[in-house]
């Protein structure tokens, strides 16, 4: 049986790769502080290299909940990007592509995993940006800080309630704490929409959102 190389995947927020591609669906992929109960109703977007290989008509994507035991999988087409649906937000999953052909398949490729966000496609003009979606990237933040040494963040209004309006200082923070670890990486900082959030003037937006989370998961 002929073997064909799937290569490598990512599932960082929908970045083109060609060694791999990471991300949710727009939203995508992380630990709550105070989230809401959970529901089946997020996803991941993955990408990953074609193979090189002649004959390839698919690919299969395998995942479960731990790494290296998937006990799901969808067949899909000849395609090299899919939106995994019905997932957990803030529940870490792990993912393996197979190519197929009329021979046989492939062996898994390189895994990888993610956590989908609450509300992970957030649509601007349609999603309300909420204290959830604050609280989120602040867990998943402070993590990635004590991970690399740094102290986690001292937050503007610690205890975002439910229905709380989210003001510029909340994004601001998140930005500067996100940046400090991307700076002891030696790693370029993100670019982000609207680079100077003024106070009474700049409206929280989606794009504010799906861009943290975006450079959260290029870490994670």
């Amino acid at each position: 049986m002929t073997c064909y190389n799937a290569d490598r995947i990512d599932h960082r927020l929908g970045q083109p790769v060609r060694s791999c591609v990471r991300r949710s669906a727009l939203l995508a992929f992380f630990l709550v502080c105070a989230a809401p109960a959970a529901s089946h109703a997020e996803s991941l977007t993955l990408a990953w290299n074609a193979s090189p290989s002649a004959g390839v008509t698919g690919y299969v994507i395998s995942y479960g909940l731990a790494s290296g035991v998937y006990t799901n999988s969808v067949s899909i087409g000849n395609q090299t990007t899919y939106t995994v649906t019905g997932l957990l937000a803030e529940t870490r999953y792990y993912f393996a592509v197979k190519a197929v052909s009329a021979g046989g398949s492939s062996g898994f490729s390189n895994e990888a995993d993610g956590a989908p966000f609450i509300d992970s496609a957030i649509t601007s003009g349609v999603t309300t940006i909420k204290a959830v979606h604050i609280t989120e990237l602040r867990a998943r933040i402070d993590a990635l800080r004590l991970a690399n040494g740094i102290a986690v963040k001292t937050w503007t209004d610690p205890a975002l309630a439910a229905g709380t309006p989210v003001r510029a200082v909340h994004i601001n923070e998140l930005r500067s704490a996100l940046n400090d670890v991307y700076v002891k990486l030696s790693k370029p900082v993100p670019a982000y929409t609207d680079p100077t959030i003024v106070v009474g003037v700049t409206v929280a937006k989606a794009a504010h959102i799906t861009d943290l989370r975006s450079a959260v998961m290029a870490l994670e």
